[in-house]
């Protein structure tokens, strides 16, 4: 466990700042639970492995994950609209 301790991906230690483990925030990248970093692909990450995101993340991760989150907003907002219109026709 922890930032430095084993990861899921090869059951074995990751020297911080290796290919494994490139910055802080990409030690939960095996989980899924990180949030890529959005300078890496870009202009290039100036904080190197003190980053808090993930830099083993491809390019496209941000883009799919953000797309992702605005369908699921959208999903939410039309079924507390339903709701509503239910609660609405039940007390009239």
């Amino acid at each position: 466990g922890g930032i430095f301790g084993t990861t899921a991906i090869e059951g074995a230690r990751c020297a911080p700042g290796s290919d494994e483990l490139p910055s802080l925030g990409s030690a939960e990248h095996a989980s899924g639970g990180c949030k890529p970093c959005a300078f890496l692909h870009t202009k290039g990450c100036q904080t190197g492995f003190m980053c808090k995101f993930c830099h083993l993340c491809g390019p496209e991760v941000r883009k799919q994950r953000r797309k992702e989150k605005r369908e699921k907003m959208e999903q939410d907002r039309e079924a507390r609209i339903a709701r509503r219109s239910q609660r609405a026709a039940a007390g009239a």
